[in-house]
């Protein structure tokens, strides 16, 4: 098979002088192949299996010619194919990349850049000139929450602000003072030279990563501060004789919340509400593999009947089989002993006076010969058959019996983890109730009600013990000086130019369950779809899975147990790294559009993803196949989450829906309030907040029990 160069020439008299200079590739000839021949002899569309992108592919050639031969332009099959002289008629007339024939000057240089040895240009690091990003870039591309829930970071252009979410207050704009130095930033509040398309908090929330062009940069979270006290003229404090503190509106005195609880209590009923649910979903699995267990030993139960019944119908044929053997060798032996007897008559009839009667009976004795030997071994065979039928029979039900033996046990060893899931969700639950039901306060008697300057906390002075402190704006329990907490940068991972680690733009982040590596989807559009792992706390890449996609990385989620790392990319396909081996140990294939994010459920049983075709599809990991493909959506499915140990999955989309869904494709609810293209999508760990950033800059948050807008943060 020959490849065939997308463009054709017309003979020509032109010929190209001497050319005592070197001819450039890249500015000379790149150009024009790059135009008629590059668009269909790439990397990703290598017809004929042809890569033209650089003279060392041309060289290597197609699935059976090389392309160039150096120092012979006229004998390279590539200019051949140029000049119409090779068995090519390219470009089809109407092709699809608008491909043309190429001019005969540019043919005439071609051929000069091979004679003079199809050389390379010598290599030039392209320095990027940056400038200010236009004004009026809002589209948060990237929004992630801290696992605790009190800070949430979007990223609009080039700017990060970081949220305190009880008390629905901007904390920040992270700041590179680098950038500040350079001169090209007259402002702070600039985190990075070019967009943010990628943001992720660490699992104890002290860490932000965030995602630009060839770089990624780590921001540290400093210590709250002891908080500035100040009179509040807009709110009034006062603690009720069990300890319950009232905080009201000075003016009017509405109540605005009872306070009954401090932060310690607030998030140890957090966490015995997560092993509650988690444990739920444990039972729930467990049920379900009851089920598939019982399903599977009727199965098998069916099967062995039927291989017992098959069993009895070959025995009953194999008998008659043995019962017409003998018949047909009586029937064989009489027949040659006829035969026999002709043959010797026959013999003795003189050959100068044929005997045409007894010619004839012993042709019809012989015929009679052949036949019943035909009819015994087909008896035989028959015989074999009803025998081998027997040996089959009897293995099908050796198989199936242990096969059932395996599905009733696997039955009773479901119903037993039942049993002991079943008593940790019931331990989980108690535990959970217990708290619930705490006396009306866990609170104690401050020494002193006071208010932060800014007006965000209330803060309670203890007699002995660190002060505890409250969000004015509902109550929320929060820690002291939270809302005016720092965040510096504590490092960057890659050099954000052509020598940097990280191909083109970080479009997805992910941090390791243990807080200890940094996942980074990166990769050229149309090119490769690159991931690189990079030790927290050193900052160095420990690992590199180049071309992991066939296209840019656009997605990242680690298994809750940090084996696995499942990606999905503009390659419309979801890989899962094995993280000990490297090894890609699955590749799951359904989306028809770019994958735009993946989440595993808590249990590392399930992987939901979302793509660009508008639909969510959900893996089962178990047994490698896809379980479910919702639709629903109008447009992209921007995001994908889990929402903490429960089997709902979060959704945000183009068509501005905001939706929830089990991992069966049913619906729970909508949440309202989004009137834009919803582009970022994140949750809290406990599943109970839900945020979105949309086209216009607006950050939303949702609270997903009573499915009602808390909060718009606005650019």
């Amino acid at each position: 098979m020959r490849f065939i160069l997308p463009f054709v020439i017309l003979p020509s008299s032109f010929i190209m002088a001497a050319n005592p200079e070197p001819i450039d590739y890249d500015k000379q000839v790149r150009p024009f192949l790059k135009d008629n021949c590059i668009a269909c002899h790439n990397k990703t569309t290598t017809k004929g299996g042809l890569n033209m992108e650089t003279p060392e592919l041309m060289a290597k050639g197609g699935e059976s010619d090389k392309g160039i031969i150096p120092g012979k332009g006229a004998e390279s099959v590539m200019y051949q194919a140029a000049a119409h002289t090779w068995d090519s008629e390219m470009p089809p007339k109407g092709n699809k990349v608008g491909a043309v024939n190429l001019t005969p000057e540019q043919l005439a240089l071609f051929k000069a850049w091979i004679d003079q040895g199809a050389k390379a240009s010598a290599k030039q690091e392209v320095v990027i000139s940056w400038q200010p990003l236009p004004a009026g870039l809002q589209t948060i591309y990237s929004v992630a929450v801290a696992p605790s829930g009190d800070y949430a970071a979007a990223a609009r252009a080039n700017q990060i602000s970081i949220y305190h979410l009880p008390t629905h207050s901007l904390v920040t704009k992270l700041t590179d003072e680098t950038l500040l130095k350079s001169g090209l930033y007259k402002q702070p509040g600039v985190a990075h030279r070019d967009l943010v398309q990628s943001i992720a908090f660490s699992p104890d929330g002290t860490h932000l990563a965030t995602g630009s062009f060839r770089e990624v940069k780590i921001w540290k979270r400093g210590a709250p501060a002891a908080p500035a006290f100040a009179p509040s003229a807009k709110f009034t404090a006062a603690q009720e004789a069990d300890n319950s503190i009232k905080l009201t509106e000075t003016a009017g005195g509405k109540l605005i919340a009872l306070i009954k609880t401090d932060i310690v209590a607030e998030q140890a009923l957090t966490q015995r509400n997560l092993a509650a649910v988690r444990a739920a979903l444990e039972v729930t699995y467990q049920n379900e593999a009851i089920k598939k267990a019982e399903t599977d030993a009727t199965e098998q139960g069916n099967r062995l009947k039927k291989a017992k019944e098959l069993a009895d119908l070959a025995k009953k044929a194999l008998e008659d089989k043995k019962k017409d053997i003998k018949p047909k060798e009586d029937a064989k032996a009489a027949a040659e002993k006829a035969a026999k007897e002709i043959a010797d008559q026959l013999a003795k009839v003189p050959q100068d006076k044929p005997d045409e009667a007894l010619t004839k009976k012993n042709t019809e004795a012989q015929e009679k010969v052949t036949k019943a030997a035909s009819d015994l071994k087909l008896a035989q065979e028959a015989l074999t058959r009803a025998e081998s039928a027997i040996t089959d029979t009897t293995n099908e039900i050796k198989l199936v019996t242990e096969n059932e033996a395996k599905a009733k046990q696997s039955v009773t060893d479901a119903k037993a983890r039942l049993e002991v899931v079943k008593k940790e969700a019931e331990k989980a639950n108690a535990e959970r109730d217990l708290l619930a039901k705490t006396p009306a306060t866990s609170l104690k008697h401050a020494k002193a009600l006071q208010f932060s300057a800014n007006g965000l906390e209330l803060i309670a002075e203890q007699d002995s013990g660190p002060p505890l402190a409250w969000s004015t704006v509902n109550g929320k329990p929060i820690l002291p000086g939270s809302t005016a907490i720092t965040w510096t940068l504590e490092r960057v991972l890659g050099t954000g130019d052509g020598k940097s680690q990280i191909s083109d733009r970080a479009n997805s982040l992910a941090f390791s369950p243990d807080g200890k590596t940094l996942a980074i989807g990166s990769g050229e559009p149309s090119r490769s779809g690159d991931i690189t792992l990079w030790d927290v706390a050193s900052g160095k890449l420990t690992k590199e899975y180049a071309e992991r996609h066939l296209d840019s990385v656009f997605a990242l989620d680690f298994s809750p147990d940090g084996k696995l790392l499942a990606s999905g990319g503009a390659d419309k396909a979801v890989r899962i790294t094995d993280l000990s081996t490297g090894k890609v140990v699955k590749v799951f294939e359904g989306h028809t559009h770019h994958v735009l994010g993946v989440s595993w459920r808590a249990d590392g049983r399930l992987l939901a993803s979302s793509g660009a075709d508008n639909v969510v599809k959900v893996w089962d990991w178990v047994t490698g196949d896809r379980r479910k493909s919702v639709d629903g959506w109008d447009k992209e499915v921007t995001g994908v989450h889990y929402l903490g140990a429960a089997d709902q999955i979060a959704t945000s989309a183009g068509d501005s829906k905001l939706r929830l869904i089990t991992s069966d494709g049913g619906e729970v609810k909508q949440l309202a309030g989004a009137t834009a293209f919803l582009q970022s999508l994140a949750t809290t760990k406990s599943g109970d907040v839900i945020l979105g950033g949309d086209q216009d800059g607006n950050l939303r948050e949702w609270d997903v029990t009573t499915a009602k807008e808390i909060a718009v943060f606005k650019p």
